[in-house]
């Protein structure tokens, strides 16, 4: 099996590669869950809930802290979209989506390159008739195999403190292996 790359997210962005049956051990209140068909594991914190989707060839994952079963909605959680190109170059399609998530949300945006991988990504607000939510949107792209990943993780504004708590862990430990 080819090595696996664990995405950090701290102040910098950086990326470990460590051999899948070396994941280390998940922290307090965590669990690793895994991603067989993209050979990963995402860190999904005990008592949240996980659904696998696939639409029109788009994986699609979920871990949330309300169950997303019979609604389909939730207030916390992440959302990882995965797209494997075959015409589009996966590293400019990442970059335009946040450049355009960016500037239509005013946010700063930040750009990283962690060994194969070019991530991409931005902070943002949305607001509607239900309140405010945050948004800390990543942008990976394997421009090796022309897949690009998506990952959201999200919460309300009135929540985002304790949430992102979560969310940074999370967001910290994706591993993801880079021949996929």
């Amino acid at each position: 099996m080819r090595g696996l790359l664990l995405l950090t997210f701290l102040a910098s962005l950086f990326v470990h590669a460590v051999p899948a049956i070396d994941l280390p051990a998940p922290p307090p209140g965590f669990t690793w869950q895994d991603t067989p068909e993209l050979k990963a594991a995402i860190l999904r914190p005990k008592g949240w809930f996980f659904k696998r989707e696939e639409v029109k060839g788009t994986l699609a994952y979920f871990i949330t802290r309300e169950s997303i079963e019979n609604g389909g909605e939730f207030q916390t959680g992440l959302t990882v979209n995965v797209f494997r190109h075959k015409k589009d170059s996966a590293v400019e399609t990442a970059k335009y989506y946040i450049d355009q998530l960016a500037a239509k949300k005013h946010a700063e945006k930040w750009f990283k390159e962690v060994g194969p991988f070019k991530e991409f990504g931005c902070l943002t607000r949305d607001t509607d008739s239900s309140g405010t939510s945050v948004s800390q949107t990543l942008t990976v792209a394997n421009p090796k195999t022309n897949t690009m990943y998506i990952f959201i993780f999200e919460s309300t504004e009135s929540d985002w403190d304790s949430a992102w708590k979560v969310g940074k862990q999370i967001m910290d430990a994706l591993a993801i292996d880079d021949g996929i």
